[in-house]
Order: C-alpha cells, then structure tokens, then sequence
C-alpha cells in the first residue's frame, strides 16, 4: 500500500515492486494507493490512519 505523501517509501517505488512481481508471474499481487488527501501521517499512515489502511488490510488478509 502506498501513500502518496511517503517520502521514506514513495508509492512510486512500491508500484514499481508490485508491477516487477506481477511481471514475473506473480499474480496475487496487488498495489493500493492512498492519496495525499486520505492521509496526511506520511510514512506512518500504516501505524496512525487506521480508518483508511484497516479496509485495505482486511481485504488483503481476505
């Protein structure tokens, strides 16, 4: 999951590792970007913005 305003791990970088893992063929992989608008916590989003990260975690875990 990337956020936009990460400057540690940007959601260019992490699209980028998602994008090379579906190209060698694994599927399962997904990218989730949250905007800048969404979370404001930066980096730490994962850790402060559970409203907007808990969805998309849920779904992930299935």
């Amino acid at each position: 999951m990337g956020v936009a305003s990460d400057i540690l791990f940007p959601a260019w970088q992490q699209r980028e590792v998602a994008d090379s893992l579906r190209i060698g063929g694994n599927r399962k992989v997904s990218h989730v970007e949250l905007s800048e608008e969404q979370s404001m916590f930066g980096h730490d989003t994962f850790l402060l913005d559970l409203k907007n990260v808990g969805g998309n975690v849920k779904n992930f875990l299935g």
